[in-house]
């Protein structure tokens, strides 16, 4: 990891987790851009925003894309994690004023917890990008949001393919690893145990797992991914994802043909389920 770190969130508790690993670790983070997702930009602007000034961390939430460079997503959305992106709950959190400046660069390592779009536009500029953990695509286990594509990957086809292809190196967490990590009440109940920032969390998580059954912290897994890539296995993969089909739009296609061929992009195949879960405990221990 370099020594610079960007973080795009789009308006998920997952995100919110995420961010909670990485300020429980101590990890400095130099700019959290927000981009739309199951819910517009500024409302994931805005609910981050509210959640780091909570969580006592001073970072910049800057407005990232609205749309993507060929956004799937329609006008009619289905806010997954609540309309405020905080599962009901955003009022709970310190108040904070609407973020209104736009990002201007990335450098160093990105964590990206959502579409690649403002990644790739950072390429197109030709700005530093070291390299990027990206929670998004899919192996074997199909999709979230179409049969074939994860949701990530669906909001934004072109800018995903093209940073897979970028030779920019790339650690992509797919459906296949952070879907071994189906949360009930005992882990939420910790994680409301561990702190009173951790207990605001488990309550907004609470709403969707109260309507689903079922609570998956896909982008808290990417964290620790970013942080503890040992806890992982990686295989070295070709990795393109779709844009033109539609009905395969946003599949990301993994060559796993025999051994490893050249490519930027290492795909997890494998977690220590206990041990991840553990640290995203310990990191929401460590907060106030």
């Amino acid at each position: 990891m370099s020594d610079a770190l960007s973080v795009i969130v789009d308006g998920g508790l997952d995100d919110a987790l995420a961010l909670a690993v990485l300020c429980g670790s101590s990890i400095p983070i130099d700019q959290v851009i927000a981009t739309e997702g199951s819910v517009c930009r500024s409302v994931t602007a805005l609910a981050t925003k509210r959640w780091l000034v909570t969580l006592g961390v001073s970072v910049p939430v800057l407005l990232g894309a609205d749309r993507g460079i060929r956004s799937n997503y329609p006008e009619e959305r289905d806010p997954f994690h609540g309309v405020d992106a905080f599962g009901g709950t955003v009022s709970a959190l310190v108040d904070a004023s609407d973020p209104e400046d736009h990002w201007q660069d990335l450098k160093g390592t990105v964590l990206c917890t959502g579409a690649l779009t403002v990644v790739a536009q950072a390429l197109r500029r030709h700005q530093p990008v070291d390299d990027i953990v990206w929670m998004g695509g899919a192996v074997a286990s199909g999709g979230n949001m179409t049969a074939a594509a994860e949701f990530n990957a669906w909001m934004d086809p072109p800018a995903a393919d093209e940073v897979l292809t970028s030779g920019v190196p790339v650690r992509m967490v797919p459906l296949d690893i952070t879907n071994r990590f189906v949360w009930g009440d005992s882990q939420i109940a910790a994680i409301g145990d561990a702190a009173s920032s951790g207990r605001l969390l488990a309550e907004a998580i609470g709403s969707v797992h109260r309507r689903e059954g079922w609570f998956v912290p896909h982008d808290a897994v990417a964290a620790v991914a970013l942080l503890e890539p040992q806890l992982f296995s990686w295989s070295t993969r070709s990795v393109r994802c779709e844009s033109a089909g539609e009905p395969t739009a946003g599949a990301t296609i993994v060559d796993r043909r025999g051994p490893d061929r050249p490519s930027a992009v290492s795909v997890a195949d494998d977690v220590d389920v206990p041990q991840v879960n553990e640290r995203i405990l310990a990191a929401v221990r460590r907060l106030s």
